[in-house]
């Protein structure tokens, strides 16, 4: 079922700014959850929440890549209107005038909301939160690339550590069980802080 609502053009953008701050090189992979209520609209991406006003017309859930909400983020500023109706459906969006169809644009799609993690978590924390979600979960709340990068930035310090402490006879299985611990450690916190079984 669509999510439709009408959103004052200075909170959208306002909304819209705040999920693009410091994405970097997560940018092409990041999603934005849209949660829509009758008088509010959340908008959460990893590390990144903004809830504003709305006039909610069909409540609902959508997720949308966060390439096209900073395509719909330029076509915004430019629309000289005061409210702009948003429209959201399976792969489409319309927001006043401007329109974009994307077949990754989902509806009905809501994320744990006991998973709010910085944008830039560190490597330890997302090969701990790897440990404890299934790679389903990884995937619904858009950590996938983050835990791909952590595992091969884990593989490379090994890699690099061992280089230089082979010489004094430590083995590399011996610095992956140090990195195991630590992330066990790592996962055993992150599951109290974020109240996981």
């Amino acid at each position: 079922m669509p999510v439709e609502f009408v959103i004052h053009a200075s909170d959208l953008r306002h909304a819209l700014k705040q999920l693009k701050a410091n994405r970097g090189k997560f940018h092409e992979s990041d999603f934005v959850d849209v949660l829509v209520s009758g008088c509010a609209a959340t908008f959460r991406s990893v590390g990144t929440e903004a809830e504003v006003p709305v006039d909610g017309k069909r409540p609902g859930a959508a997720r949308i890549p966060l390439r096209i909400v900073d395509k719909m983020n330029r076509e915004v500023r430019t629309l000289k209107t005061k409210e702009l109706p948003f429209l959201c459906e399976a792969g489409r969006i319309k927001v006043g005038s401007w329109s974009v169809t994307h077949p990754d644009i989902e509806l009905g799609r809501i994320p744990d909301q006991r998973i709010s993690l910085p944008i830039d978590v560190s490597v330890l924390d997302t090969l701990a939160l790897a440990e404890i979600l299934s790679v389903d979960k990884i995937v619904e709340e858009n950590m996938r690339s983050r835990v791909e990068e952590a595992r091969e930035t884990r593989a490379r310090v090994v890699a690099a550590a061992h280089a230089v402490l082979g010489t004094f006879d430590v083995t590399e299985r011996q610095l992956q069980d140090l990195v195991d611990a630590n992330v066990k450690d790592a996962a055993e916190r992150l599951k109290r802080s974020l109240k996981i079984a």
